[in-house]
């Protein structure tokens, strides 16, 4: 570079770009490709690759974009990618990969097409429910059996009070204003106050339950 002769002690920090893609590179994916700590761009698409992604993908720090699709890796999708801050492109498409994707954090802003081509995966983004799960695709909601139930309880005890609250505040009055005028006046001005509250309050109960479905 510039008629100068350099020398190296450590190279590794100084990859950054590795594009294998379109090869017959076979064999397991190497954890050793991990302690390229410099790493922004790798790509092995379209080659024969076997193993699983390591855990310790979480080391490339650097990394902004990984395609790692059509493939052979199996095994499930590493936690330990959501944690990598700076990916802005992930393909994992048409592999073996298997069990739920670990969709939290920064593996929230990648789309189905890039996970699809996987039999043995599920939950969200796909369409593919997961055992025990219940998941709707429009709302893009993942539950399961025992936080649905707990929901369904939940709604039923809040719509139980609001409903005796109501039939109190229609018998009620009846027996107000059958012993004295001014106690009548009195408890309606305090019955209006308790309404506006009970509305007011099931109004953010309603908006609150909306925003973590759209979660």
């Amino acid at each position: 570079m510039k008629d100068q002769s350099l020398i190296f002690s450590k190279i590794l920090p100084l990859v950054v770009s590795m594009d294998l893609s379109g090869n017959n590179l076979s064999g397991d994916l190497p954890k050793e490709i991990t302690k390229l700590s410099g790493l922004v761009f790798l790509n092995l698409s379209r080659n024969h690759m076997t193993g699983h992604i390591p855990k310790s993908v979480s080391k490339l720090k650097q990394l902004s974009s990984l395609d790692l699709s059509s493939n052979k890796l199996s095994g499930a999708v590493p936690r330990s990618l959501a944690s990598l801050s700076f990916l802005g492109f992930l393909n994992l498409s048409n592999n073996n990969f298997s069990g739920r994707i670990p969709y939290t954090d920064h593996m929230t802003t990648f789309d189905a097409p890039f996970f699809a081509g996987n039999i043995g995966l599920c939950g969200i983004p796909l369409d593919v429910k997961c055992s025990g799960d219940d998941v709707d695709p429009e709302k893009g909601l993942s539950t399961s059996k025992s936080s649905r139930s707990g929901d369904t309880s939940t709604d039923k005890w809040f719509y139980l009070s609001v409903g005796l609250g109501f039939a109190a505040g229609i018998l009620v009055p009846y027996l107000v204003i059958a012993m004295k005028r001014s106690w009548s006046v009195a408890y309606f001005d305090a019955v209006e106050k308790v309404v506006d509250r009970i509305l007011f309050l099931w109004l953010k109960y309603r908006t609150r339950q909306q925003r973590n479905q759209r979660r």
